[in-house]
């Protein structure tokens, strides 16, 4: 009885021993790829604001909390910001047409768990939409 009792409390200790170095693996993970974020949004913002398609103004990026990596876009186009506000069916071509850009354009961030985010507003400052995308559902 006393050897079961002793192999157990090892086992336990292994298991353990063994989550915490894998959780301290993921925070490690975590940060580096936030520290990525950060320099890939430092180097974007070196050229920015940027007119990225007619009507369309990428403002900033930014990158956080956590593994996301955040784009802000003004629609400066009064007409074409109206079209989306409130239209279900364009935000849903819209929300597609990202999908599409980040799994065709941002191969090193379907592995690594990064989350991209686009926050669209009108020249009012008001929020068109806010979509997120998971890179590693590409």
């Amino acid at each position: 009885m006393e050897a079961a009792a002793a192999i157990a409390v090892v086992v336990a200790a292994f298991l353990f021993a063994r989550q915490y170095r894998e959780s301290l693996s993921f925070e490690e993970d975590v940060e580096s790829l936030s520290l990525t974020l950060q320099r890939e949004a430092a180097e974007v913002n070196a050229t920015l604001p940027e007119m990225v398609s007619e009507g369309v103004r990428l403002d900033k990026t930014t990158a956080g909390p956590g593994n996301i990596f955040n784009y802000n876009y003004t629609i400066v186009d009064d007409e074409a910001a109206r079209t989306l506000i409130g239209n279900a069916k364009k935000l849903a071509e819209l929300k597609s047409q990202l999908y599409e850009r980040v799994c065709l354009t941002m191969p090193q961030h379907r592995t690594s768990g990064a989350i991209i985010r686009y926050f669209l507003k009108d020249n009012k400052g008001e929020t068109i939409a806010d979509v997120m995308i998971d890179a590693s559902d590409c």
